[in-house]
């Protein structure tokens, strides 16, 4: 086979093994803000780059672009990207299948060029999986309004106009009625969800999750006097989200720290669904806000009047009950 032809596969697979794993790094950098995987991203790309090093540094010149039949062969299907994951999904594959050309192609020039390839493979595989649930999670997390339904209000009638309207997560939360028939209405809501793409929240009852098809639990401080969030995650997977209540700073670091996927902070202003508890104001989500990683949710009285209040002290996603209607209407 004429070398030159194998160079320039190896070529274009160099370009695309890093190109994808450019956005992947992009990805994991600036929209999970995880750190640990900003570095195993990082470490991938020295690893390829040790494999190609011995090989050469002259494949651009066999690099024929323009000619390329390639391509002219552009599916429609190929320019489509529906959500982030889609966008993960595409460039890690192609990566993958890059580094698989790779690992191929370079035994042609000398065998032993492959190991290091089939190495850094088997770490994509790794990397991929550890990926996937976080960015769905992140997805789940990415919304502004958070719905919480009442007893006052009709769960049902709250849960079908907040989501025509476009809100993106929504929590169950009945603590007068039975298991039963929380159970019944959880399910409702739960279809509801599903066909608008909205993320559904069970509010205390973990163990209706799977059975619901929820999204997640959300836990208050009385909870967590019960059980810890360690326990409640060994019981509903590592991909379920975890949301906790929290009214002080430290309740807020502690929440975060035990491993919540979000909390709530609150309540902000005055309202009549805590009548008794004095609000945490504006100061105490300012510093929850610059103290910790996870997704802060204001709740407590925010409505269509102060909710800019919110979002000046750095505030995006805020919750709303009696006035989840009036607000998923105003923000749309």
């Amino acid at each position: 086979m004429n070398k030159d032809k194998i160079k320039r596969i190896i070529d274009a697979n160099i370009n695309r093994s890093m190109e994808g794993l450019r956005v992947v790094d992009e990805i994991v950098r600036f929209i999970l803000n995880d750190q640990a995987l900003t570095a195993k991203v990082k470490g991938l790309r020295h690893l390829l780059q040790k494999g190609i090093r011995p090989i050469g540094n002259d494949f651009y010149l066999y690099r024929e672009s323009t000619g390329d039949v390639g391509r002219r062969l552009y599916p429609e299907s190929e320019g489509e990207r529906s959500d982030l994951k889609s966008v993960f999904m595409a460039n890690i594959k192609r990566a993958e299948e890059a580094v698989r050309c790779l690992e191929e192609f370079s035994k042609l020039i000398k065998a032993e060029y492959g190991r290091i390839f089939k190495e850094a493979r088997f770490q994509l595989y790794d990397l991929e999986k550890e990926i996937i649930p976080k960015l769905e999670k992140a997805i789940k997390l990415d919304f502004d309004l958070y719905v919480v339904t009442d007893p006052v209000l009709d769960h049902l009638k709250v849960a079908e106009q907040t989501l025509a309207a476009g809100a993106k997560m929504i929590q169950l939360r009945d603590k007068k009625i039975s298991k039963e028939s929380y159970l019944q209405l959880a399910k409702k809501i739960a279809t509801m969800a599903k066909r608008t793409g909205a993320t559904f929240i069970l509010n205390d009852y973990w163990d209706l999750v799977e059975e619901v098809g929820a999204d997640g639990v959300h836990l208050g401080q009385e909870d967590l006097a019960k059980l810890t969030v360690k326990k409640v995650r060994e019981k509903i997977g590592a991909d379920k989200i975890i949301g906790i209540s929290t009214h002080s700073l430290e309740q807020a670091l502690t929440a975060a720290k035990a491993g919540a996927d979000y909390i709530s902070c609150g309540p902000i202003f005055k309202t009549p669904s805590k009548p008794l508890g004095q609000p945490v104001g504006l100061k105490l989500l300012k510093k929850v806000l610059a103290s910790v990683k996870v997704p802060v949710v204001a709740i407590g009285g925010i409505d269509e009047t102060n909710v800019a209040e919110i979002r000046q002290v750095g505030g995006q996603r805020f919750a709303a009950i009696r006035s989840a209607v009036r607000l998923a209407a105003h923000l749309r």
